[in-house]
Parts: structure tokens; C-alpha cells; sequence
């Protein structure tokens, strides 16, 4: 037996047992290695001079950096390159193109100017030591090396008006007397406080708006809905006044140059507010003249437009001829205080657009009244004025008083419009007589006539039989001795009595009864009664064939036969539109006399004895003589009678014959309908109640038209039926009715009709003008319903946009900051201005000018291009001629613009201060003065190109009402026509080739060339 060892393995030991004396020794052995080493090291050498040498260099560095950076960027500002135009090859290498120029053309004046800054700067640091930075020299000809440089400087804006620069890899220097230099790489990093970006940012801001069109925002933004606030009020109430006055036009143009100048500009310095907070300090100077003179013009060529009205303090302007170039100073050097535009453009809209509009049954009327009277269908009527339209270049006095007379014709005569055949005047007319001489009893009064006296007959047979037998052929045993030698009979044949025939016709015409029924009347009984004698022969052999064949006759007297016919009949067409079955007529077969002038109505009084005369193929007209004339007819061909069918067939009988029945005299109770006719027609021109609606309804689908439909019904239900019977007293009492009824349902047709075409014509308006205007400007854009609502807007002072001012946020290391705007020149003139004028006026591209050629530059601020799109006399929202006054013109503009020089500067606020900045855009070639030890003097970067805009309008108007006017020319505005149009083009426009210092005169009109503004 062995002895457990005395030792255990940590490892192998189960239970996981350390013993604390262990890791005792092993914590005091490594305690005293420690102790050892740290005892054994060499005291530290701290280089405190050299340390001092890099960060006073840094310091340096840094404050050099500011001052180079504010350089920077007030040379960035005095010259802010937007554009690689005119850049050196090298510089269109070096510059990314995802990158902003004026970012990079930053990045390098900052380059330039720190290590201008740096190569000049040193500090004593201590009494042995110098301190220094410097920046890799590079070779400004070089792209790498300006693209380095470019990426060496970071940018950015942490807040408003702070400027954040990071240069990377600076050199900095600490250089000892007796020992090497101290060298060392950093990042430097300044912020900087400057409005540069804020002006900039502005400047690019205010570009933006200037070349924002209509149809490129929603919101009351941009040059487009600017100038469409002032235009758009300006034309309406022009169009409206012009459209509604009574006498001559008083407006040739609607957008006359001068007044489009006014009010671009005007929209301009609306949005210097609206961006800048401000607007240029001379800007009610630059806007007094021209507006009073727009003013003038207004009220001078409308002489019931009030200057008053223009301005705020009721005073007036003097509407005098020379008022444009008056000396508007007063002694005091102060100037007036004008009528804005937005108040002249609003007093015009406001003062004469009513879009509250009435829709008139008349139109829809006068048509049916025409398909009545004169039979004339829609097409007709519709060529008719077409004709008349192709004739008249524009609608002139004469076809507008013969069509939309003031009054209607004959109303002296007892209330009634007239018969237009005799007194030859009034309304229609001229139409109405063309179409009863073209067309004569073709009206649809006459369909009336006939549908009234129309009858249907019907006829029943019955009771047709022949009383007695025929006779027999006698046997042998009757007239024979030997009965039994006679065999037959043989051919035996019938014959009549020529001379013993009788023949009885009675007709009997029922009594008028109480019934008043259209339908199934009883017309006429007729019995027939015939009596003849009728015999029969035949042939017997004999046994002895020697002997003749006997021939034997027998006779039958009173062979009687009978028939009877009820004759009835319907009256009045099934057609008719009136209460006819619920209503019957009263005594339909007798004469009735009444106090109207058409005083006896036949009726059907004769119908049934005519009725009897067409059945049985009479000439008679009298019951009496028809009886005698039938019976004799029926005794002339009694040897023609023997059987029943030999009977029916001798009468001459139809079943259903037609029968021509008409009034006592067509002529007079023609012109008696007619009469009532315009009765009525009256009646519903100065009764029923016009359908008002917004005139934007009749811009938009589904169209309001049909709502006056409602309004005419109502005068229906007391007119159609008024002073007629009931049951109707006779034909005539119907027949008015009816002729009324169905003028009624013509109108209501008409409107249902011409509701449909307005709904289409909508649809096609918008797509009329991309067609038109298509080619210039962008066809996704509801051309019309934006432009519409824009002006219904400003119809209402509630949704009416309002000019705003634009608010810029203060830094938090510049208080009180100011911003100023000047723009050379103020006034974008639509005329061309030199450097006596505008000193800031330049050559193109910014090339110096010698002293001779000062005053032989100019410039041309704006252009103005006009286009008729639709052209004269509109395109008709109401698709049928009498409606044409609906109709829509559209004027498409387009405005250019530069400014020679544009300024925006801004200052600390503090009277005392001189320090700013000012931004400025002007047409110039850029360059960077590089450092001196490069191998040129100067490197290209690019240009700056000045504020220039492009912007287009639409300015549709539609005038005035969907209502007949008595006077005034439907079209508006600038009277000459699109395209291909012989109408001669007055007003017309001319304009420049494009704007600014390389402009180009342009002799062409704008309608008949290319646009924009270079027609």
C-alpha cells in the first residue's frame, strides 16, 4: 500500500482551489520589477519654445485666414462669376461640374489671398524663434494643380451670414536662430461673418422670380402671376368697358407698350419686396410719371373714367394732353402721391367686369319660335348667320340692328308682336321673310295645322246575306207529258232581271252627342237593301235523238240581299304634344263661332259625309244624294248580281280610305296660329326669369344653360293652355295649343342641344389654344381654367392675392444688418437707354469704353412681344351664332429684361460703420489677379452674367355675358386678325431681336413673325 502524495495540481485539482499565499509572492515579486524599471528611466526633455513657435504660427495663421477669407469674399461679391464663359482652358479643366461655379471661383480667391497672406507674415516668438505659415506653391496654369487647391478649401454655412472656411494642410513654422526649423501640417478652420451667401442667395432668389411663368407655381409667386395681378384686371375692364359702352370703342389696343411697361414693372419692384424686404430707393421717382400718364390715357380715352377713382385721398388727376411730360415737382421738391397700378388695374376691373350674368331663355326662344314660323331647321338658321358673319369682316351696326333689334317689331299693335310679313321689320326678320319665300307653308305651324285636322276611318262589314233561295231548273215531271224520255239537266245558267231591280240605301248620320272622345266616333251607319228577280234556264235531252235538246226556264221574284257598314273614325293626329285624350273637344262635328279672329271654326262638320263619300267611292256630298247615287249604282249592274259575292262586289267600298280634310280657310287660320305664335313668343321674352349664374360657371362643365330651363316652364304652364276650353271649344282652341306646346318643346330641344355643344365646345377652348399657342408654351397647362380662376380671385377681395415683404434673418455675429437695392436702371424701359441715361450701361460682354463711344452704347432694358392667338372676333364659348357674345380672346405675352448693373448691399446698421458688403451683377469677364511669383499676371475664370429674364403670359378674357346685347363689337381689343387674315393689322407690335447691350432692332410686326419678342 502506498501513500497519497503531498502535493496537488491546480489544475488537476476538482475543486478549483487557489491558495491565497500563492498570489501573494507573485503580487510582491511583480511589484518590485516595477519599481525596478521605473527607477531605471531618464528624466523627461520638454521642448517648450518649439511648442510655443507652432501655436503662436497657428494663431498667426488663423488670423490671417479670417482677414484673407473677408477678402475673398468681398472680391466674390464685387464680381460674382455665375458662369465658365470666357474661362481659361485651365479653369474649365479644374472646375467640377458638380459643383457650384461660385463656390469653386470662392475656393480659389481664398487660396489666393491666404497664401498671398502667409508668404508676408511672420511673428518674433521669444527671443530666438520665429513663427510662420505658408502655403504649397502651385501652378496657376496648371488644371491638377488649380483643382488641388480648389479641394484644399472646404465651405460652409452653418447659420444665416456665418461663413465657415477649412484650408487643409498648412504649413507651420517655428524657425530657431542657431538651430533647424520647426516644421509641422494642420488643418486651419475660421468662420467668418459676411451677408454674402444672404446677397447671393437673394440676387438668385430674385432671378428665379423674375423668370417664374404663370403656369410654373400655384401659389402668387413669380414674375408671371405678378404681372398677371395688374394685367389681367387692366384687360378685362378694358374689354368689359369697350364691350358694354354705347358708343365707339374706346380702346384700339389692350395692351398697348407703354402700359405693359408700366406694369411689368410695377410686378417687378413687387418682388424686390417680396425678396428683399426693400425695393430700389428711387423707385417711386422712376414709377410716378409713367403711371399718372397710364392714368391719363385710361381716363382720356374713356371719358367716364374718373382719375378720382385712382387714388386713395378722392383727389383727381388733371387729364391734360401733355401730362406725360409734365414737371410733376412741387415747389417744395416733393413729389405727388400717385395711384398705384394694382389700384388703376382694379378700379378698371371692379368698375366695369360683372361676372354675376343672367343666361336668357331669348336665344333658345327666337330659334323656336323660328322653327315654327318659318320652318327653318337649327342648320338653317345657323347658315344663315354664318352667311352673314362671312360678309362683315366684323359685326357692324346694320346686321346687329336687324338681328338684335332694341325693340321688337309691331308692339304698338294691342299687344301682340305683329305679323313680320306685313310690317317687314323687327326682330328676325330679314330671316323670317327669306325662309317664307324660299319655303313656303313649310313652318312647322303648318305641320300643326295638318296633325290637327287629320282623321283616321275605319269601316266594318257585316250582316252581308241574301234572304231567298235561287230557283231551281224545273224537272220534266213540271212541263213535260212523258217526263221519263227527258234526261238533264244541261248548262244551266242564272240570269237577273235588268228591269225589276231594286235597290234601297239608307245612311243615317248619328245625332251629336254629349261625348267629347277624339277617338272611335261614330261617322255613319249605312244599310243596304236589293231586291231583284232572278231566273234560271237549263237544257234537256230527249230519248229520241232526233229530236231538239229543250231548253227550260223558272223565275224567282224578291231575291232579296242586305249589307250594313259602320263607319267610325279618329280625330286628330296621335302625335299632337297636348292633353288630348283627357281633354276631348267639344262638338267636333258642328260649326263653332267665337270671339277670336279666326271666328268660325268649321271643325269636322262635314268629315262624315265625306267620310261616305270616300268609302263607297261617291260623288255626292249630301246624305240624300249619296243614298240615290249608291242605289242607282247598285240597279245599274243588277245583271251582274245573282250570287252573295256578286253583291259585295258591286259596292264600291273601301276600307280604310284617306280623307283629306282641312279648315275653312288654311290662309287665315295660318296667319290667326302665327298671331297667337307671337302672343306667346312675347310672352316668353319679357316673362320668363333669366337663370343667374357666375360667369366662371359658363367656363366649365357641366354647362349652366340648361338651368333655364326650369324658368321657362314656368311661364309654360299658363301659356300653352291659356283661354283654351276645356274640353277644347273646337279645332282652332286645339290647334293654338298646340302650336304653342310644341314652340315650347322646340325651345326646350334648343337648349338641351346647345348645352351639349357647349360642353364640347369647353373641352375643345383649352385645346384650341395649345393648338394656337402650343408652340410656345409648355400644352400640359390648362391654358384657360388657370388663367380664369387667377382672375376670378381677383374678383373677390377675400381670395384676392396681396403683394408681400420679404423679411432676411439676422446673423448672430452681425446685428441689425441692412439691405439695399440699387438696379441700373430703375425703370426697365421698353425704349433703349445710353450712358448720358443710365451710367452703368455698358457694351457687350463688358468690354471697356473709350471716351468717345460713351454716349453711343445703349442698351435695351425690356422687349414686349405680343400674339392675337385666337384673333379677331374670338373664338365662340357659345357654340350658336346668337350666343357669340360669349366668346373668348386670348392675348399671349412675352417679356425680356436686363438690368446693365444690379446691387444689393448690405451694412451692419450702425451709422458709424463703414463695413458691408455689395453684390453685383452686371455683364462682366472675370479674372484673378494670381501672386505675384506665378508665371502670369492674371487667370481667366469666367463671367458674370447680369439679371436677365424670360417670361410668357396668357391672358384670355372672355366677354361679356350670355345674353343678346343690342350694341358693340363682339371682338376685343386689337382689331386685326391671326395669320393669314386680309383684316389690316393695326396696333401692331415691334419689339428688339433680344435685350440688353446686344440687342438688335426689329422692323417686323410680333403677329405675323416668330416668337418670343424678336417678330
Amino acid at each position: 500500500m502506498t501513500d497519497r502524495p503531498h502535493t496537488v495540481s491546480i489544475a488537476a485539482d476538482d475543486r478549483a482551489r487557489i491558495p491565497f499565499a500563492l498570489i501573494a509572492v507573485l503580487l510582491l515579486i511583480s511589484s518590485i520589477a516595477i519599481v525596478g524599471v521605473l527607477d531605471s528611466r531618464d528624466a523627461p526633455e520638454v521642448d517648450a519654445e518649439r511648442a510655443v513657435a507652432i501655436d503662436r504660427a497657428e494663431s498667426v495663421a488663423v488670423s490671417e485666414l479670417r482677414r484673407s477669407v473677408l477678402r475673398a469674399t468681398e472680391t466674390a461679391a464685387s464680381a460674382p462669376v455665375t458662369s465658365t464663359d470666357g474661362a481659361s482652358q485651365t479653369v474649365e479643366a479644374a472646375f467640377d461640374d458638380d459643383e457650384p461655379v461660385f463656390d469653386q471661383y470662392l475656393k480659389l480667391l481664398v487660396y489666393r489671398e491666404v497664401a498671398e497672406s502667409f508668404a508676408t507674415t511672420s511673428q518674433q516668438v521669444g527671443h530666438d524663434t520665429t513663427a510662420g505659415a505658408a502655403m504649397d506653391r502651385i501652378d496657376w496654369n496648371d488644371s491638377d494643380d488649380l483643382s488641388a487647391a480648389i479641394d484644399r478649401v472646404s465651405l460652409e454655412r452653418p447659420e444665416t451670414g456665418v461663413l465657415t472656411v477649412e484650408v487643409a494642410d498648412v504649413e507651420l513654422t517655428g524657425n530657431e536662430i542657431d538651430g533647424e526649423p520647426i516644421t509641422e501640417r494642420r488643418d486651419l478652420t475660421v468662420s467668418v461673418a459676411t451677408p454674402l451667401y444672404q446677397l447671393k442667395d437673394r440676387t438668385d432668389e430674385f432671378q428665379r422670380q423674375l423668370n417664374t411663368g404663370f403656369f410654373e407655381t400655384d401659389e402668387y409667386d413669380g414674375l408671371g402671376r405678378y404681372t398677371a395681378a395688374r394685367l389681367f384686371p387692366y384687360t378685362w375692364g378694358k374689354a368689359y368697358y369697350d364691350r358694354l359702352s354705347s358708343s365707339q370703342p374706346a380702346f384700339d389696343n389692350l395692351t398697348p407698350n407703354d402700359h405693359t411697361e408700366v406694369m411689368v414693372n410695377d410686378a417687378i419692384f413687387g418682388l424686390q419686396e417680396r425678396t428683399f424686404g426693400t425695393t430700389d430707393p428711387y423707385k417711386d421717382r422712376a414709377m410716378l410719371q409713367p403711371t399718372l400718364c397710364m392714368a391719363g390715357d385710361l381716363a382720356s380715352s374713356a371719358g367716364d373714367i374718373e382719375t378720382e377713382d385712382f387714388l386713395s385721398n378722392g383727389s383727381s388727376l388733371a387729364n391734360e394732353s401733355d401730362l406725360c411730360n409734365a414737371d410733376l415737382l412741387d415747389q417744395d421738391g416733393e413729389l405727388p402721391d400717385p395711384p398705384t397700378v394694382q389700384e388703376i388695374a382694379l378700379t378698371m376691373l371692379e368698375d366695369n367686369v360683372e361676372t354675376d350674368v343672367e343666361i336668357q331663355a331669348h336665344p333658345f326662344a327666337d330659334l323656336g319660335y323660328m322653327q315654327m314660323a318659318a320652318g327653318m331647321k337649327m342648320e338653317q338658321i345657323e347658315a344663315e348667320f354664318n352667311h352673314s358673319l362671312k360678309q362683315n369682316s366684323k359685326f357692324n351696326d346694320f346686321y346687329l340692328n336687324s338681328y338684335f333689334s332694341d325693340k321688337l317689331g309691331n308692339q304698338e299693335i294691342a299687344g301682340r308682336i305683329g305679323d313680320f310679313r306685313q310690317e317687314g321689320d323687327g326682330t328676325l326678320s330679314e330671316f323670317e321673310d327669306t325662309f317664307s319665300r324660299e319655303y313656303p307653308r313649310n313652318s312647322e305651324i303648318q305641320g300643326v295645322i295638318n296633325d290637327i285636322y287629320q282623321v283616321g276611318v275605319e269601316t266594318r262589314e257585316r250582316d252581308l246575306v241574301r234572304y231567298n233561295r235561287l230557283p231551281d231548273p224545273l224537272s220534266p215531271e213540271d212541263w213535260a207529258q212523258n217526263p221519263g224520255n227527258w234526261t238533264g239537266p244541261f248548262n244551266v245558267t242564272y240570269h237577273a232581271s235588268s228591269s225589276q231591280a231594286d235597290a234601297d240605301v239608307s245612311i243615317k248620320i248619328p245625332t251629336e252627342s254629349n261625348g267629347t272622345s277624339f277617338d272611335d266616333r261614330d261617322f255613319a251607319e249605312t244599310d243596304i237593301r236589293y231586291e231583284n228577280t232572278i231566273g234560271v234556264s237549263a237544257d234537256w235531252k230527249h230519248e229520241d235523238e232526233n229530236r231538239s235538246p229543250h231548253t227550260h226556264w223558272n223565275w224567282e221574284d224578291d231575291i232579296t240581299y242586305s249589307a250594313n257598314y259602320t263607319i267610325s273614325g279618329d280625330l286628330v293626329s296621335d302625335d299632337i304634344s297636348v292633353e288630348r285624350g283627357s281633354r276631348g273637344i267639344e262638338s267636333p262635328f258642328q260649326t263653332d263661332s267665337w270671339d277670336e279672329e279666326y271666328r268660325s271654326v268649321d271643325n269636322f262638320e262635314t268629315i262624315r259625309t265625306k267620310a261616305v263619300r270616300e268609302i263607297f267611292d261617291l260623288d255626292s256630298t249630301t246624305v240624300r244624294s249619296q243614298e240615290r247615287e249608291l242605289e242607282r249604282a247598285l240597279e245599274d249592274s243588277s245583271s251582274s248580281i245573282i250570287m252573295e259575292r256578286d253583291f259585295e262586289a258591286e259596292i264600291p267600298y273601301s276600307a280604310d280610305p284617306d280623307i283629306d280634310v282641312s279648315p275653312r280657310n288654311e290662309d287665315e287660320l295660318y296667319e290667326w296660329a302665327l298671331s297667337e305664335l307671337n302672343h306667346t313668343h312675347y310672352e316668353v321674352l319679357t316673362s320668363v326669369e333669366p337663370h343667374r349664374t357666375d360667369l366662371w360657371n359658363m367656363v366649365e362643365r357641366p354647362s349652366p344653360l340648361g338651368n333655364v330651363e326650369s324658368n321657362v316652364r314656368d311661364v309654360e304652364r299658363e301659356s300653352v293652355y291659356q283661354n283654351a276650353s276645356e274640353p277644347y271649344a273646337n279645332t282652332a282652341d286645339l290647334l293654338r295649343a298646340e302650336v304653342r306646346k310644341r314652340y315650347f318643346e322646340n325651345t326646350y330641344d334648343n337648349i338641351d342641344k346647345v348645352s351639349e355643344w357647349h360642353d364640347t365646345t369647353l373641352g375643345e377652348s383649352s385645346a384650341i389654344l395649345n393648338d394656337l399657342l402650343g408652340g410656345l408654351l409648355d400644352t400640359s397647362n390648362d391654358l384657360l381654367g388657370g388663367p380664369i380662376n387667377f382672375v376670378d380671385r381677383m374678383m373677390d377681395p377675400e381670395t384676392r392675392p396681396e403683394d408681400t415683404q420679404g423679411s432676411l434673418k439676422d446673423s448672430s455675429l452681425m446685428e441689425n444688418v441692412n439691405y439695399q437695392v440699387e438696379a441700373s436702371p430703375t425703370y426697365l424701359s421698353l425704349e433703349t437707354v445710353n450712358r448720358t441715361d443710365v451710367p452703368a450701361v455698358r457694351p457687350n460682354g463688358g468690354e471697356t469704353l473709350s471716351i468717345d463711344d460713351v454716349n453711343r452704347t445703349e442698351h435695351a432694358p425690356m422687349g414686349a412681344g405680343y400674339l392675337d392667338g385666337i384673333g379677331h372676333p374670338g373664338f365662340p364659348l357659345m357654340p350658336w351664332p346668337s350666343l357669340f357674345y360669349l366668346q373668348l380672346d386670348a392675348y399671349y405675352l412675352e417679356i425680356q429684361g436686363e438690368y446693365a448693373r444690379f446691387e444689393l448691399r448690405a451694412t451692419d446698421g450702425e451709422p458709424t460703420s463703414a463695413t458691408g458688403l455689395t453684390y453685383v451683377r452686371q455683364d462682366t469677364e472675370t479674372t484673378i489677379d494670381v501672386p505675384s511669383r506665378a508665371d502670369q499676371d492674371e487667370l481667366a475664370v469666367g463671367s458674370v452674367e447680369p439679371i436677365s429674364f424670360e417670361n410668357e403670359l396668357v391672358v384670355p378674357i372672355i366677354v361679356p355675358s350670355p345674353q343678346l346685347l343690342t350694341k358693340g363689337s363682339p371682338g376685343v381689343g386689337d382689331p386685326w386678325r391671326y395669320k393669314s387674315s386680309n383684316s389690316p393689322q393695326k396696333n401692331c407690335s415691334r419689339g428688339w431681336n433680344e435685350v440688353g447691350a446686344g440687342f438688335e432692332n426689329s422692323s417686323g410686326c410680333i403677329s405675323s413673325g416668330d416668337l418670343p419678342v424678336n417678330s
